[in-house]
């Protein structure tokens, strides 16, 4: 009886290990980059310090958070006032989650929360998907309507900023199992 139970204690733990691949995000090898403009300028501002886990498996899921802190435009007083407007205090990190994943051979979908500035929002968008025997790469872009989380725009010289950034996004996972 002991044979057997621990058969299918073995038979399942394959068929689990089989059916789920976990993969881990390489901070040093991905970033998110946000690219806003206003009437006089354009700037951007990169994240290498990102977390992330993707489950891949029958429901694939993914998991992916950023410091807004961590965000560097290159100018000092600009990522400090960027702190300030977006409260980063209260609402110190953005972060996206999804469970409705569509792969199609090189190219990926995402349907999920996105939750910035305190406020949750639905947001569906594409990448580019890559996967290799130990490594998998998930690029794309996306823009998100900055009123939409209840942020209040900048303004210089009387004009306010657009109200719109873009996000462009570069994960490397690594397989853990």
């Amino acid at each position: 009886m002991q044979k057997i139970i621990f058969f299918l204690f073995i038979i399942t733990t394959i068929n689990l290990s089989a059916q789920e691949n976990k993969w881990m995000l390489i901070e040093d090898e991905s970033f998110i980059q946000y690219s806003a403009k206003h009437l006089l300028h354009k700037w951007s501002g990169i994240n290498n310090n990102i977390k992330g886990v993707f489950l891949q498996q029958n429901d694939s899921k993914i998991a992916v958070s950023a410091n807004i802190a961590d965000f560097d435009s290159g100018i000092s007083n600009r990522d400090s006032n960027a702190l300030r407007v977006l409260n980063a205090l209260n609402y110190p990190q953005v972060k996206f989650y999804s469970a409705d994943i569509n792969i199609n051979s090189d190219n990926i979908t995402f349907n999920g929360e996105l939750d910035f500035h305190g406020k949750k929002i639905q947001k569906s968008f594409e990448g580019s998907y890559v996967n290799t025997n130990d490594k998998l790469t998930i690029e794309g872009e996306f823009s998100v309507v900055l009123t939409d989380f209840d942020i209040k725009l900048p303004s210089l010289m009387l004009v306010k900023m657009d109200d719109f950034a873009d996000i462009e996004f570069k994960l490397i996972f690594e397989k853990t199992n």
